[in-house]
């Protein structure tokens, strides 16, 4: 197995850093230097991650340390996200559409399915031959992709109290075992959704006062309640559903740029939270406690982290 690291780091600059948790530090192995544009990053099996750059998806060989395949996407736009579904590649394009490409065919005919303008997440269901997306002003919806026909579209959220129309810019989705759905907003609202429900607006909301949600992070296999939400201005929350408080549980600190992305991982027998930010730092803070445990410098702006999927409590 090439998957030898406890996360993976890509960079805007393209390069991928391999990192193995130590005691009270973590060290760094250089797996591409600085070469393209990244976008995003993804799992795509035990010894390949998904590199997505602009137009293009890139297959890259964890072991050998190269790119072993490259797909183009035709169409007008940047890549937002890319994932492995059986045999094909589902990747989102912030023009709004959604191209199903078949692995062996690097050049082949592209199914497309047209989800809505400003495009901004899209993300794999959990088990489920589904995906759901969400954008700017293009809520959250949940998509079939043996019929590519919608299976839940979430309503706008209610006018305010002076009847003026809320905003919905989606920035990241994430899901429970229990099919709920779980929706960040870059106006600082979380929410929560149930598709099994006749209910289309959330079943319950959690927010923050003066920012906005940029990543989150659910953790289905310890609570099908609670998430970590990563904040423009650096604050890392946890908040509980179950809670009559909108507010969050606690905060872990000590970040002072946008929280690109969050996610649990077991160190030294505990759960812990990791976050890379645009402050140049990687950072793991106790769960329980909330104590940032390492902070770490990293020079150039990160973009993704993906944790080692044995390891990842999700």
């Amino acid at each position: 197995m090439a998957w030898t690291y406890d996360a993976i780091i890509g960079f805007s600059n393209g390069m991928l850093k391999g990192v193995e948790l130590k005691k009270n530090k973590f060290k760094y192995t250089n797996l591409l230097d600085a070469s393209l544009t990244l976008n995003t990053l993804s799992n795509y099996d035990e010894n390949k991650t998904l590199i997505s750059s602009k137009r293009k998806i890139l297959l890259f060989d964890l072991k050998n340390k190269k790119m072993s395949k490259k797909y183009l996407i035709r169409e007008s736009g940047n890549i937002i996200g890319v994932f492995k579904n059986n045999d094909v590649l589902i990747a989102g394009v912030d023009n709004g559409m959604v191209v199903v490409k078949p692995i062996k065919q690097t050049k082949g005919v592209s199914e497309k399915i047209i989800t809505g303008s400003h495009l901004s997440c899209i993300r794999q269901v959990l088990t489920l031959n589904k995906f759901a997306t969400g954008g700017n002003e293009n809520p959250l919806k949940i998509w079939d992709l043996e019929t590519k026909q919608t299976e839940f579209t979430a309503k706008s959220p209610k006018p305010d109290m002076l009847q003026l129309k809320q905003p919905c810019y989606v920035s990241d989705i994430q899901f429970f075992n229990n099919s709920k759905v779980v929706v960040a907003h870059r106006h600082g609202v979380v929410d929560l959704h149930d598709p099994l429900s006749s209910q289309r607006r959330p079943v319950a909301s959690c927010k923050a006062e003066n920012t906005g949600f940029v990543s989150l992070r659910t953790m289905p296999d310890y609570s099908d309640y609670e998430v970590i939400v990563g904040t423009t201005k650096g604050s890392i929350f946890h908040y509980d559903f179950r809670g009559k408080s909108t507010l969050p549980v606690k905060t872990f600190r000590g970040s002072t740029g946008s929280v690109k992305s969050v996610s649990c991982i077991t160190y030294l027998n505990q759960m812990h939270v990791m976050s890379i930010s645009l402050d140049c730092h990687l950072r793991i803070h106790n769960f329980i406690s909330g104590d940032l445990t390492i902070q770490d410098y990293i020079v150039a702006k990160p973009l993704a982290l993906l944790i080692k999927p044995d390891e990842a409590i999700i």
